[in-house]
């Protein structure tokens, strides 16, 4: 059965309205606290090797402090708080070892989470279901992407206005596997500017950067209109496997397409958490009403002030399917308030990636695709 608190969470649209929902939240967390402590022998397991029980969870503080399963958990094992016929969707995060994280949703635990997603992007007014545009998904098509949850994600962000026409840059070769498309790609843009339609850019900045570096080189520009926008996510490495820069990705977008740097947004996000963190117009990746992140110490495992760098913990209540209440990550990181774009709450401001091996995700694996 739903969860009556945690679904009153989230039918609130209004994703930085932290005074309105503070409580709410807390409450909700609380509920699916017990329920995963009830139907998960594992995360009943951790709570009950830190002695850290409901009771514990009053304030926003002790939130930060639920006991977390480290986000390579679910590289090893399909972790389920349901039973398997209650799994209606299941992604995967494919590293370049051909490991893979995965998250396995239940009907209620989609549904939480297209909402979170539509809320944030409405909430930054970047939603506009009346307005045509065209689409250019730097991203798998439909019909290779498979159980990639990065593919998923693109193809949701071209949800967010009318489509007139949309074209996906990686598709499949003769033998069936993913190849990127650079001169369609763009032969697209060409195509789409001349319609004189906003222009909706999603997708992997690698693939996106390689197609703008191009048109730069060949001196083509193009200015596409004020209200475009171009989200990306995943993948910060060029097809050289140089880092890319995202003021530097944001500088080519607006030489080359004309976009404003403030209708461009990085998500940052991981298959194991779900929750899209977006930046804001100041570029900061707002955390909304549902969840809270910290930074703590790779070496205490302590919570650590606004400001100091440390391992990313993520809370979330959304999830009933699988004990992803509170994820460990392998990024590095601090939390910081007072954005100058003045919305509520805090902001992750990143910092790399922490451990000695690098935990490569579904955005490194796709950029292989640049070097064949």
């Amino acid at each position: 059965m739903p969860e009556e608190i945690t679904d009153k969470l989230f039918k609130c649209s209004s994703a930085f309205d932290y005074k309105g929902t503070s409580q709410l939240f807390i409450d909700s967390i609380r509920e699916m606290f017990a329920y995963q402590r009830a139907n998960s022998v594992i995360f009943d397991g951790i709570c009950r090797q830190y002695n850290f029980n409901i009771e514990d969870i009053k304030s926003e503080e002790d939130i930060l402090r639920i006991p977390a399963i480290f986000v390579t958990a679910f590289k090893e094992r399909k972790l389920l708080s349901v039973s398997q016929e209650e799994i209606v969707k299941t992604f995967t995060s494919s590293g370049t070892t051909g490991s893979k994280s995965q998250i396995n949703w239940d009907k209620i635990s989609m549904e939480r989470q297209g909402f979170m997603r539509n809320s944030i992007v409405e909430s930054y007014g970047l939603a506009d279901y009346e307005q045509e545009v065209n689409n250019l998904i730097f991203s798998y098509d439909p019909t290779i992407s498979g159980s990639r949850g990065a593919a998923h994600a693109h193809s949701s962000y071209a949800k967010f206005a009318k489509e007139r026409e949309t074209f996906f840059t990686i598709t499949a070769d003769k033998y069936g596997e993913p190849e990127f498309r650079l001169d369609e790609g763009i032969k697209a843009l060409e195509r789409f500017s001349q319609s004189g339609l906003p222009l909706r850019i999603t997708g992997f900045p690698a693939f996106g950067y390689m197609t703008l570096t191009e048109l730069d080189n060949r001196g083509i520009k193009f200015q596409f209109p004020a209200d475009s926008v171009l989200f990306s996510g995943g993948g910060w490495k060029n097809y050289t496997g140089k880092t890319i820069s995202y003021p530097e990705y944001v500088e080519l977008v607006n030489r080359v397409l004309g976009i404003g740097a403030d209708r461009i947004r990085d998500v940052y996000g991981m298959v194991e958490h779900g929750v899209p963190y977006m930046t804001c117009e100041h570029g900061h990746f707002h955390i909304p009403i549902y969840s809270r992140v910290c930074a703590v110490s790779p070496k205490t495992m302590e919570i650590l002030p606004d400001g100091e760098t440390g391992l990313l913990k993520l809370i979330t209540p959304y999830i009933r399917s699988t004990p992803a209440l509170s994820i460990l990550s392998t990024d590095l990181g601090y939390v910081e308030s007072n954005c100058p774009c003045g919305r509520e709450g805090k902001y992750i401001v990143l910092q790399g990636r922490g451990g000695v091996k690098k935990y490569a995700g579904c955005g490194i694996s796709a950029a292989q695709l640049l070097n064949r």
